[in-house]
């Protein structure tokens, strides 16, 4: 068990120490992308929305579903735990769970990681 976790840390560490693409300068009004657009740029063409802006939105979206979905499993998961009464099966079913749901945060943040670097452009905050 313990080495499933560390190889489990030891992947999600490894994520977020990959290096960046390195693109030359975009006009004014593009953005720098790893997969889309012409030599690694991506320019609004006053049409709409751009693909970088659909695909922040998804990923948003995304992060806080997994978000809100993994505090509702863990708090599901901890009340079944407390409610095990000494039952070694019920115990070990509610520990398993939580392994699950810990695995699927981690394989989130894994890929949350690899499109950041997909998408260096990529800026939550704006």
């Amino acid at each position: 068990m313990k080495k499933l976790l560390l190889s489990l840390i030891a992947v999600i560490m490894g994520g977020f120490m990959m290096a960046a693409p390195v693109f030359a300068e975009c006009p004014e009004g593009c953005v720098q992308t790893a997969i889309l657009g012409k030599d690694g740029c991506v320019c609004d063409d006053g049409k709409g929305s751009s693909i970088t802006d659909i695909l922040t939105t998804v990923v948003d979206i995304l992060t806080v579903g997994v978000g809100i979905l993994a505090a509702i499993g863990i708090t599901i998961v901890g009340i079944q735990y407390l409610t095990a009464g000494g039952s070694e099966e019920q115990t070990r079913k509610a520990k398993r769970r939580m392994l699950e749901i810990v695995i699927g945060v981690a394989a989130y943040v894994v890929l949350y990681a690899i499109l950041k670097w997909l998408l260096p452009a990529y800026n939550p905050s704006s």
